[in-house]
């Protein structure tokens, strides 16, 4: 058992159990030279008796103190650096101890509720790579409207968008309009501060590399761009069985039905892009741009493109970033930072850290006022590196929403 502790924390028990020892070994050589009190007290006294003699005293007697002194301050002198050097390292390792625990207690609240946990996982899926669950949408005054499928986006891409500042807030209040509940005390929610960073810090241990990011990106887009429209499919499926006798059917295989002459589904890789995991789900849409700016998005009725949801309407975005290559420009650069609060885009636009950004990694750093302990601050990236979306990614998408005005 010894051994599994840590070097400092092994050093100090030997210690603790040597000065044990010599304890134990006091009293018992003090009690083996006591004798029975018989005898007048001046005789008995300590402070009575005679001591040892000048010569006794400056021979063994003084050698015996002063190598006992000389030892402590041996002791002294080796452990203080010791401690000193160790200190460090001690430090580092009840560090990551913290948040491996931070970590450990996160995982157990975004597990199913059948787990002993909050029931993220419901909603996005085990490990946050996306999930669907059920939601009501009602009207202004509440009322049942339908019951529909919404897509829970993957997180194990949000802090590649977001800051953990901006996570937190949508964990504390939530997201209106929504299967996304207040999760925080200051908006409603059963969870603490520190259950949030809990929740946060286990986020943050399942995320994906940029790089991991931008290639799972790029394979999606390669897939997208390969399907036909929907609509032609459908028909020519329908065609292809028209007239099959029952036995016919049975055997059927929609993939053996032409389709290579039907139109591509997607007319740009920045439609694509845009819509990225409409049709299949793909990381619940956490990569696409319609599923906050297109009504309906989330559970499969999408209305047209960039119409405005929880986003705003994008159908005249050229409004807000005018101009040819400058409006091109300005406007791939905010995609790619996206918003901060109170701070100006475009041409009259105010931030509300609403807007991720797509192609720039966001810093990571310590907010003392939410009581975070143990992160390890990260530099922001740069857009020529990408964060979830390479930036050329981002610059077909934003052509893609300035033909939306055209």
């Amino acid at each position: 058992m010894l051994f599994a502790l840590t070097t400092q924390t092994s050093i100090g028990i030997v210690l603790l159990a040597l000065a044990f020892v010599v304890a134990i070994g006091y009293a018992l050589v003090n009690l083996r030279q006591g004798r029975a009190e018989v005898g007048s007290e001046i005789e008995l006294a300590p402070n009575r008796k005679p001591y040892l003699s000048d010569s006794e005293l400056e021979g063994r007697k003084l050698d015996r103190t002063l190598s006992l002194g000389l030892l402590g301050l041996f002791v002294i002198g080796i452990g203080l650096p010791l401690y000193w050097l160790q200190e460090p390292g001690r430090q580092a390792n009840e560090k990551g101890n913290i948040q491996r625990k931070f970590i450990e207690r996160g995982a157990q609240a975004f597990a199913p509720t059948a787990d002993g946990g909050f029931n993220c996982a419901f909603c996005h899926g085990t490990g946050g790579i996306g999930g669907v669950t059920p939601y009501t949408i009602t009207d202004a005054e509440g009322r049942f409207v339908k019951e529909v499928q919404w897509q829970g986006p993957a997180l194990n891409t949000v802090l590649l968008r977001y800051t953990r500042d901006e996570v937190r807030y949508v964990l504390e209040y939530g997201r209106p309009f929504s299967p996304m509940p207040a999760w925080g005390a200051k908006g409603g929610g059963p969870l603490t501060e520190q259950s949030l960073q809990n929740l946060i810090d286990y986020i943050d241990s399942i995320q994906l590399t940029k790089e991991e990011a931008q290639k799972a990106a790029a394979a999606q887009l390669a897939k997208m761009m390969k399907a036909k429209d929907p609509t032609c499919v459908a028909a020519r499926t329908e065609a292809a069985r028209a007239g099959l006798s029952d036995e016919e059917l049975a055997s059927f295989d929609a993939a053996s039905v032409d389709v290579e002459s039907c139109p591509q589904q997607w007319k740009s890789t920045g439609e694509a892009l845009f819509n990225m995991g409409y049709d299949d789900g793909f990381a619940g849409g956490a990569y696409s741009c319609g599923r906050c700016h297109t009504q309906g998005w989330s559970y499969g009725e999408k209305g047209p493109d960039g119409g405005g949801a929880f986003g705003p309407n994008l159908r005249n975005i050229t409004d807000q970033f005018p101009g040819g290559s400058v409006g091109l420009e300005q406007q791939t650069d905010f995609v790619c930072q996206g918003s901060a609060q109170g701070v100006r885009y475009g041409r009259s636009g105010m931030g509300t850290g609403r807007m991720p950004g797509f192609c720039i990694t966001p810093e990571t750093k310590l907010n003392a006022e939410n009581g975070e302990v143990g992160i390890t601050p990260r530099d922001s990236g740069l857009a020529s590196d990408g964060g979830m979306l390479t930036q050329e990614m981002v610059r077909d998408i934003v052509e893609y929403e300035r033909s939306l005005s055209r």
